[in-house]
């Protein structure tokens, strides 16, 4: 009897050892770590460019043009070379406006003018093949002799015709036949002639198979501000 109490003793013992040990190395364990926040990774978009700014404009100076004295003669002025005709040559009355308001690519800006404007369609006349080089030079020949001075050889680039569509659809809503003229990056020639109170301003433009000008005759823009 003795022997069996001292091996439950024995036993009691032993369990609650075991217990012990068992909560001291749930004691020990190390605590969980703090879960890190989760971070949104998705890439932001980059910051977009502002964009770039338009070249400014260059104000025309008509101060800088020479006077002319030489006689202009009957109006519009510009007699087309042999061979080619104003297409309403049978009406040229019904192609002027006695005051309209037009705009003139002077090189560096969109000038607009108000004054007296001829504008027509240039053709070949019957049996006559239509040479845009001979059209040009012949007529770049006639606004010398008439003291004329070239201020611009092409139309403007696409940044002054977006500034300006508005504008320029009525304008051309009018003027129908100076399309080509005045879209962006043509071979359309500005020409003006400086007299002592107006200037008259002529505008034309030759494709291959028929060319279009305009004349425009209007007070002296004013000088540029300083």
């Amino acid at each position: 009897m003795a022997l069996n109490r001292a091996m439950l003793v024995l036993c009691v013992a032993t369990a609650l050892l075991a217990g012990c040990k068992r909560e001291q190395a749930q004691d020990e364990q190390p605590a969980s770590p703090t879960e890190a926040p989760v971070v949104d990774a998705a890439p932001q978009p980059a910051p977009q460019a502002a964009p770039a700014a338009q070249p400014a404009a260059v104000a025309f100076d008509i101060g800088k043009i020479a006077r002319s004295d030489k006689p202009l003669g009957a109006w519009p002025y510009v007699i087309l070379p042999a061979g080619y005709v104003y297409e309403r040559a049978d009406d040229l009355a019904a192609r002027s406006k006695d005051l309209a308001r037009v705009p003139v690519w002077t090189g560096g800006e969109l000038l607009w003018l108000e004054g007296r404007v001829f504008t027509d369609e240039i053709d070949a006349q019957d049996g006559k093949t239509y040479s845009q080089f001979e059209v040009r030079k012949n007529l770049r020949q006639a606004l010398e002799t008439l003291g004329a001075v070239r201020v611009a050889e092409r139309s403007f680039d696409e940044a002054v015709r977006g500034g300006n569509e508005r504008d320029i659809a009525a304008f051309l809503n009018e003027f129908g036949e100076m399309y080509y003229p005045y879209q962006a990056d043509q071979d359309a020639e500005t020409w003006v002639i400086r007299g002592a109170d107006k200037a008259v301003w002529v505008v034309f433009h030759s494709g291959n198979n028929d060319g279009s000008l305009m004349v425009v005759e209007a007070p002296l823009p004013e000088a540029p501000a300083q």
